[in-house]
């Protein structure tokens, strides 16, 4: 079953990109889209930007901050 993410969370998660930096195959990057149905995790200095769920934003960012295209 898929938990539903509030949009406190998103906030928070967006935010927690903001604050403490999250990583994009090993490279800066920040989490956008906190109105959206899915989050967009974007390099800060760069052209690549993915959407993910935000589920998996969630997990991700209470595990080790490191999204990955691969």
């Amino acid at each position: 079953m898929i938990q539903s993410i509030s949009q406190k969370m998103k906030d928070d998660l967006v935010l927690f990109g903001y604050v403490n930096g999250v990583f994009l195959d090993g490279k800066p990057a920040g989490i956008y889209g906190r109105l959206n149905q899915f989050a967009t995790v974007a390099e800060i200095d760069g052209p690549l930007a993915i959407d993910f769920s935000w589920q998996a934003v969630k997990r991700i960012v209470d595990n080790d901050q490191k999204f990955s295209t691969k």
